[in-house]
């Protein structure tokens, strides 16, 4: 007896081919909205802008220069929510985005909270940068700081074990009178983790003194430092300038631009091309006695500053790792001063500065 092929055969295979086409499509489209709508606890840093700082400063009341070159402000570009997950995937393997873990950048502190902190801290490196750059110059300025007002104590930090609260302002620890807030973290910082520190504050306008024994931080740029775990902002910063210097940054917030906005004001202010004529890219925290601070995210800086054509960038000197890491071709140059930057740009043919002149 002859075989013969089953005629629904191929009309089964073809049902199967369908469903599992079907099947298929489905499993994309539940990835697809999975990987669209569910949110990811990370933080991403991407390259942001390379804007010149002339753009932001303006003088006015005393003689002022134009020059040649520009000093570039950099800024870096910080995820405002939760990615979901096809963006965290690209920026995971995008090797000029850094991830990080949303508590590693804030750590016990709400979002809402460093954003607001990270506006503060702009306007107060504006004042640092009118100050170093005045001082620098050889102006006389009347200062009236009157401490370090603490906005955020971290639950379960040191400062929070040792009794601070928001809204204390201090002014002194182991005796060294505070004025502003850098004064804090510095002296925290020289001292070992676990040393402990009298802390005199005024509460609801009365003097108290605390003890506060300095941990290990958990997370953020002081990872493994000593901290106390606030966040702070200088109480009362009456700076009188003889030159009415305005800065705005526009949405730039932070404290990195602290030393290009001092190297504008200087070039500003002064005959000759402190820059040279060239492009240089700037990023640094700076305090009124022009020493320059850590700032993070100088590997996307360095991305920015190297598409915009700057010939040299100057970063501190403990990020001249980070920075050089993505800038091929661009000098990259760690200072610990505004002095020391100044010498940087004579080398690439600045003009020099005169010496200072009593104003």
């Amino acid at each position: 007896m002859d075989e013969s092929a089953d005629p629904l055969e191929p009309a089964r295979a073809t049902s199967r081919a369908t469903k599992l086409v079907i099947a298929a499509a489905m499993i994309v489209g539940i990835v697809g909205i999975v990987g669209m709508y569910v949110k990811l606890p990370y933080v991403i840093f991407s390259p942001g802008d390379a804007t010149p700082v002339d753009r932001y400063v303006r003088i006015s009341g005393v003689q002022s220069y134009h020059h040649r070159g520009d000093v570039l402000l950099l800024t870096v570009r910080v995820s405002t929510g939760r990615p979901n997950v096809w963006r965290y995937l690209e920026a995971s393997i995008d090797d000029d985005s850094k991830v990080i873990g949303e508590r590693q950048y804030q750590g016990n502190v709400p979002r809402a909270s460093v954003d607001r902190e990270s506006v503060q801290r702009m306007t107060e490196s504006q004042l640092a940068a009118k100050q170093a750059a005045l001082t620098r110059l050889g102006y006389k300025l009347r200062i009236d700081d009157k401490g370090a007002r603490v906005l955020e104590v971290v639950k379960g930090s040191p400062a929070d074990r040792g009794g601070l609260h928001a809204g204390d302002v201090i002014v002194g620890v182991d005796g060294t009178t505070i004025t502003v807030r850098d004064q804090v973290g510095q002296i925290v910082q020289a001292r070992p983790v676990g040393t402990t520190f009298t802390v005199t504050v005024m509460r609801h306008g009365a003097p108290r003194t605390l003890t506060v024994t300095s941990g290990a931080a958990p997370s953020g740029t002081l990872r493994g430092k000593p901290y106390f775990g606030i966040g702070a902002v200088t109480e009362h910063a009456d700076i009188r300038f003889p030159v009415k210097i305005s800065i705005d940054a526009g949405d730039v917030s932070g404290p990195s631009g602290g030393l290009a906005f001092t190297l504008t004001i200087i070039d500003d202010l002064t005959p000759g091309d402190l820059t040279g004529g060239h492009k240089v890219a700037v990023t640094g925290e700076i305090d009124g006695a022009g020493n320059v601070g850590e700032v993070g995210g100088v590997a996307q800086k360095a991305v920015a500053a190297r598409e915009e054509g700057a010939t040299l960038m100057i970063v501190p000197v403990a990020e001249v790792h980070d920075a050089r890491s993505r800038s091929g071709n661009m000098k990259v140059v760690g200072v610990r001063t505004l002095d020391d930057a100044l010498r940087a740009l004579r080398r690439i043919g600045g003009a020099a500065l005169p010496p200072p002149t009593a104003h």
